[in-house]
Order: structure tokens, then sequence, then C-alpha cells
């Protein structure tokens, strides 16, 4: 069974949200991820927590303030 989370972020974060979601399942090969209306829809063989939803949007954020300096 497959589950999908969709984040809002730009299509420049696309290897942000991988990372941190090869991070989370280091072993799976099922996680896409697809942009689609300026939303990432992530399907993951298991349903993020909370914690790991906060910490993947915190990632997408950290990479917007990145690319502004």
């Amino acid at each position: 069974m497959s589950f999908v989370k969709s984040f809002s972020a730009r299509y420049a974060d696309e290897d942000t949200i991988y990372g941190a979601l090869a991070k989370i399942f280091p072993m799976e090969t099922g996680i896409t991820v697809i942009y689609q209306r300026g939303r990432f829809i992530c399907t993951t063989p298991r349903e993020l927590t909370r914690e790991e939803t906060s910490a993947i949007k915190a990632a997408i954020k950290a990479n917007h303030y990145g690319d502004e300096s």
C-alpha cells in the first residue's frame, strides 16, 4: 500500500524533498515525487508522521532562504 502527501513548494525544491524522503526511507525504491501546479505530490510506502512532515517543510523553507543569498 502506498500513501500520498503533498507539499507546496517551488519546482527547484524537488531535490530537497526527495533528499528528505530518502533519509526517512533509505532502503525504499517505491518513492515518487511529482510536481503538479505548485505542489509536489509524494508517494511513500507508509504515511509520514507529523514530525517527518514538519522536517520536510523545514527543509523546503531552509532551501528558500539559502537561494536568496
